[in-house]
């Protein structure tokens, strides 16, 4: 099974990562938020896709949620806004509003433990002794 092409605006065909790091936030779809009622993330990115947005944040090792903006204008013209929300902030819930979504972004697993057994076999074999 490959990974399936996508197009960007300008026609060029790029790879999407099969992985999904973010979920969406339970409840309606909309802006996120703070348990204050705080935005938590910085500017507004304009003429951010989706795709482009979840990889601003992927890349980003402070980014803790993406925030993606769709609104359809006239002439079939669609304005889109991308805001990374950064640690420390956190994200619990979402302000209900058209056209916007706020994906989590999933915590990067732990490796699992090697057991100190596992660990030896893993090592080289010692060097054989001098003759």
């Amino acid at each position: 099974r490959g990974t399936p092409p996508s197009r960007s605006q300008n026609g060029i065909a790029l790879l999407v990562k099969q992985r999904m790091p973010f979920e969406p936030l339970r409840g309606p779809a909309g802006a996120c938020r703070t348990a204050s009622g705080a935005r938590g993330g910085g500017p507004a990115l304009w003429g951010i896709s989706l795709s482009e947005c979840k990889a601003l944040c992927e890349a980003s090792g402070a980014c803790v949620a993406a925030q993606h903006a769709s609104t359809p204008k006239k002439r079939g013209r669609v304005d889109m806004a991308c805001e990374l929300i950064l640690a420390p902030a956190r994200v619990s819930h979402t302000l209900p509003l058209a056209n916007t979504v706020c994906l989590l972004k999933r915590a990067e697993p732990s490796p699992p433990a090697l057991s100190q057994q596992r660990a030896d076999s893993l090592q080289p074999p010692p060097p054989p002794p001098p003759p």
